[in-house]
Protein backbone atom coordinates (compact mmCIF):
# COMPACT_ATOMS: atom_id res chain seq x y z
CA UNK A 1 0.00 0.00 0.00
CA UNK A 2 1.29 3.77 -0.95
CA UNK A 3 1.01 6.30 1.38
CA UNK A 4 0.45 10.04 0.05
CA UNK A 5 0.79 12.31 2.35
CA UNK A 6 -0.15 16.08 2.32
CA UNK A 7 2.43 18.68 4.82
CA UNK A 8 -0.05 22.35 4.10
CA UNK A 9 2.44 23.43 6.84
CA UNK A 10 1.29 27.43 7.84
CA UNK A 11 -1.43 27.89 5.32
CA UNK A 12 -5.54 27.80 5.31
CA UNK A 13 -7.21 29.28 7.87
CA UNK A 14 -9.56 26.79 10.18
CA UNK A 15 -12.84 28.39 7.61
CA UNK A 16 -10.78 27.41 4.65
CA UNK A 17 -9.55 23.88 5.87
CA UNK A 18 -13.36 23.16 5.99
CA UNK A 19 -13.78 23.53 2.25
CA UNK A 20 -10.42 21.73 1.22
CA UNK A 21 -11.13 18.93 3.20
CA UNK A 22 -14.87 18.67 1.81
CA UNK A 23 -13.77 19.11 -1.27
CA UNK A 24 -10.92 16.69 -1.08
CA UNK A 25 -13.20 14.08 0.49
CA UNK A 26 -15.59 14.69 -2.67
CA UNK A 27 -13.05 14.06 -4.96
CA UNK A 28 -11.12 11.02 -2.80
CA UNK A 29 -14.94 9.24 -2.64
CA UNK A 30 -14.74 9.03 -6.57
CA UNK A 31 -11.23 7.26 -6.44
CA UNK A 32 -10.51 3.84 -5.97
CA UNK A 33 -8.62 4.40 -3.00
CA UNK A 34 -8.09 0.54 -1.37
CA UNK A 35 -4.79 0.30 -2.46
CA UNK A 36 -3.24 3.93 -1.54
CA UNK A 37 -3.28 5.73 2.43
CA UNK A 38 -4.18 9.23 2.42
CA UNK A 39 -2.91 11.56 5.20
CA UNK A 40 -3.53 15.40 5.15
CA UNK A 41 -1.50 17.46 8.33
CA UNK A 42 -3.20 20.74 8.76
CA UNK A 43 -1.00 23.55 10.97
CA UNK A 44 -2.34 23.13 14.39
CA UNK A 45 -5.12 26.58 13.86
CA UNK A 46 -6.85 23.46 11.25
CA UNK A 47 -6.65 20.47 13.04
CA UNK A 48 -10.35 18.78 13.09
CA UNK A 49 -12.37 15.71 14.52
CA UNK A 50 -10.75 12.75 12.02
CA UNK A 51 -14.04 11.84 11.30
CA UNK A 52 -13.19 11.94 7.57
CA UNK A 53 -14.09 8.04 5.77
CA UNK A 54 -11.12 8.48 2.11
CA UNK A 55 -8.46 10.30 4.91
CA UNK A 56 -6.90 10.68 7.93
CA UNK A 57 -6.02 13.97 9.65
CA UNK A 58 -2.35 13.99 11.17
CA UNK A 59 -0.60 16.62 13.77
CA UNK A 60 2.46 18.93 12.01
CA UNK A 61 3.80 18.86 15.73
CA UNK A 62 3.13 18.19 19.16
CA UNK A 63 4.85 18.55 22.69
CA UNK A 64 6.15 15.39 23.94
CA UNK A 65 3.52 15.46 26.96
CA UNK A 66 -0.84 15.03 27.82
CA UNK A 67 -0.87 18.70 28.61
CA UNK A 68 0.54 21.27 31.11
CA UNK A 69 2.19 24.42 30.95
CA UNK A 70 3.56 24.53 27.17
CA UNK A 71 2.45 27.83 25.68
CA UNK A 72 2.14 27.84 21.65
CA UNK A 73 1.73 23.93 21.83
CA UNK A 74 -0.46 21.27 21.82
CA UNK A 75 -0.14 17.80 23.89
CA UNK A 76 -0.92 14.27 23.46
CA UNK A 77 -4.82 15.35 25.07
CA UNK A 78 -5.69 17.25 22.25
CA UNK A 79 -4.66 14.66 19.47
CA UNK A 80 -6.55 12.23 21.42
CA UNK A 81 -9.80 14.37 21.66
CA UNK A 82 -9.77 14.83 17.86
CA UNK A 83 -8.76 11.24 17.64
CA UNK A 84 -5.77 11.79 15.62
CA UNK A 85 -3.20 8.94 15.90
CA UNK A 86 -0.89 10.80 12.89
CA UNK A 87 1.96 12.78 13.86
CA UNK A 88 5.18 14.10 12.15
CA UNK A 89 8.25 14.62 13.77
CA UNK A 90 11.61 16.10 12.98
CA UNK A 91 10.57 18.02 9.92
CA UNK A 92 13.57 20.13 8.87
CA UNK A 93 12.13 23.50 9.24
CA UNK A 94 11.59 22.42 12.42
CA UNK A 95 14.77 21.22 12.71
CA UNK A 96 16.33 23.94 11.06
CA UNK A 97 14.05 27.43 11.81
CA UNK A 98 13.25 26.21 15.69
CA UNK A 99 16.76 24.42 16.46
CA UNK A 100 14.85 20.66 17.46
CA UNK A 101 17.44 18.54 17.94
CA UNK A 102 17.83 15.40 17.37
CA UNK A 103 17.89 14.41 20.99
CA UNK A 104 14.58 16.59 21.37
CA UNK A 105 12.88 14.80 18.50
CA UNK A 106 13.67 11.33 20.25
CA UNK A 107 11.99 12.74 23.17
CA UNK A 108 8.97 13.05 21.36
CA UNK A 109 9.45 9.84 19.35
CA UNK A 110 9.65 8.28 22.17
CA UNK A 111 6.69 10.18 24.25
CA UNK A 112 4.33 9.50 21.07
CA UNK A 113 5.32 6.19 20.39
CA UNK A 114 4.61 5.19 24.47
CA UNK A 115 1.25 6.37 23.11
CA UNK A 116 1.07 4.04 20.12
CA UNK A 117 1.01 7.08 17.47
CA UNK A 118 1.41 6.40 13.66
CA UNK A 119 4.64 8.65 13.42
CA UNK A 120 6.11 10.21 10.50
CA UNK A 121 9.56 10.73 11.15
CA UNK A 122 11.34 13.50 8.77
CA UNK A 123 15.27 12.95 7.67
CA UNK A 124 17.39 14.67 5.25
CA UNK A 125 20.25 16.02 4.59
CA UNK A 126 21.16 19.05 3.03
CA UNK A 127 23.55 20.32 0.00
CA UNK A 128 26.87 20.01 1.31
CA UNK A 129 26.38 16.61 2.72
CA UNK A 130 25.79 15.43 -0.80
CA UNK A 131 28.65 16.78 -1.92
CA UNK A 132 30.56 15.22 0.68
CA UNK A 133 29.21 11.90 -0.42
CA UNK A 134 28.71 11.63 3.21
CA UNK A 135 24.09 10.76 2.86
CA UNK A 136 24.13 7.26 4.48
CA UNK A 137 26.46 8.48 7.62
CA UNK A 138 24.20 11.73 7.95
CA UNK A 139 21.03 9.70 7.76
CA UNK A 140 22.67 7.51 9.90
CA UNK A 141 23.35 9.82 12.50
CA UNK A 142 19.73 11.13 12.58
CA UNK A 143 18.30 7.85 13.16
CA UNK A 144 20.83 6.76 15.92
CA UNK A 145 18.57 7.09 18.66
CA UNK A 146 15.39 6.02 17.25
CA UNK A 147 13.79 2.84 17.14
CA UNK A 148 13.29 1.87 13.79
CA UNK A 149 11.41 -1.37 14.37
CA UNK A 150 8.70 0.43 16.06
CA UNK A 151 6.11 -0.92 14.06
CA UNK A 152 4.16 2.60 13.67
CA UNK A 153 7.25 4.19 12.40
CA UNK A 154 6.88 5.64 8.69
CA UNK A 155 10.30 7.48 7.41
CA UNK A 156 9.97 10.47 5.04
CA UNK A 157 13.00 11.35 3.24
CA UNK A 158 13.19 14.86 2.50
CA UNK A 159 17.07 16.05 1.37
CA UNK A 160 16.68 20.23 2.38
CA UNK A 161 18.25 21.23 -1.16
CA UNK A 162 15.08 19.87 -2.94
CA UNK A 163 12.43 21.43 -0.72
CA UNK A 164 10.43 24.26 -2.01
CA UNK A 165 13.43 24.15 -4.85
CA UNK A 166 11.15 22.38 -7.59
CA UNK A 167 14.56 20.43 -8.09
CA UNK A 168 14.11 16.81 -7.38
CA UNK A 169 17.01 13.89 -6.97
CA UNK A 170 16.99 11.25 -9.41
CA UNK A 171 14.88 8.23 -9.63
CA UNK A 172 18.10 6.36 -8.95
CA UNK A 173 19.22 8.77 -6.28
CA UNK A 174 15.83 8.56 -4.53
CA UNK A 175 16.47 4.47 -4.90
CA UNK A 176 19.98 4.49 -3.44
CA UNK A 177 18.62 6.29 -0.75
CA UNK A 178 15.75 4.19 0.08
CA UNK A 179 18.00 1.34 0.05
CA UNK A 180 20.60 3.07 3.05
CA UNK A 181 16.89 3.60 5.46
CA UNK A 182 16.27 -0.04 4.58
CA UNK A 183 19.58 -1.34 5.79
CA UNK A 184 18.76 0.75 8.68
CA UNK A 185 16.14 -1.23 9.54
CA UNK A 186 13.66 1.08 8.44
CA UNK A 187 10.63 -0.79 6.61
CA UNK A 188 8.43 1.94 5.19
CA UNK A 189 9.80 5.01 3.50
CA UNK A 190 8.42 8.33 1.63
CA UNK A 191 9.73 10.54 -0.55
CA UNK A 192 9.46 14.49 -0.14
CA UNK A 193 10.58 17.04 -1.75
CA UNK A 194 9.34 18.87 -4.65
CA UNK A 195 6.76 16.02 -5.15
CA UNK A 196 3.99 17.14 -8.54
CA UNK A 197 1.84 15.60 -10.49
CA UNK A 198 4.51 14.87 -12.99
CA UNK A 199 7.05 12.98 -11.05
CA UNK A 200 5.12 11.73 -8.06
CA UNK A 201 4.04 8.19 -9.87
CA UNK A 202 7.57 7.01 -10.95
CA UNK A 203 8.93 8.01 -7.25
CA UNK A 204 5.86 5.77 -5.69
CA UNK A 205 7.99 2.70 -8.35
CA UNK A 206 10.73 3.27 -5.81
CA UNK A 207 9.51 4.47 -2.50
CA UNK A 208 6.28 3.35 -0.56
CA UNK A 209 5.03 6.82 -1.60
CA UNK A 210 5.08 10.68 -1.17
CA UNK A 211 4.92 13.39 1.13
CA UNK A 212 3.76 16.55 -0.73
CA UNK A 213 4.08 20.10 0.27
CA UNK A 214 3.04 23.14 -2.01
CA UNK A 215 0.83 21.05 -4.67
CA UNK A 216 -1.29 19.67 -2.02
CA UNK A 217 -2.23 23.27 -0.92
CA UNK A 218 -5.35 22.88 -3.60
CA UNK A 219 -7.30 20.41 -2.78
CA UNK A 220 -8.31 19.96 -6.74
CA UNK A 221 -4.74 19.42 -7.66
CA UNK A 222 -3.92 17.31 -4.52
CA UNK A 223 -6.60 14.82 -5.98
CA UNK A 224 -5.69 14.61 -9.48
CA UNK A 225 -1.79 13.52 -7.87
CA UNK A 226 -3.66 10.56 -5.74
CA UNK A 227 -5.68 9.49 -9.07
CA UNK A 228 -2.37 9.67 -10.87
CA UNK A 229 -1.05 6.99 -8.32
CA UNK A 230 -3.81 4.88 -7.20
Amino acid sequence: MKTIAANLKANHTPKSIITYLNNLESKVSKIDTKNVEIIIFPNQACLQDNTFPNFNLGAQNAYPAKNGAFSGEIGLEVLQSLNINHIMLGHSERRGILGESDEFICQKFEFFAAANMRIMLCVGEDSNIKKQGKIAQFLESQLAKIDTSYPLLTIAYEPLWAIGSGVTPTLSEIESVVKILQNLNCKKILYGGSVSEKNMREICSVADGVLVGSASLDSNNFANMISKVV
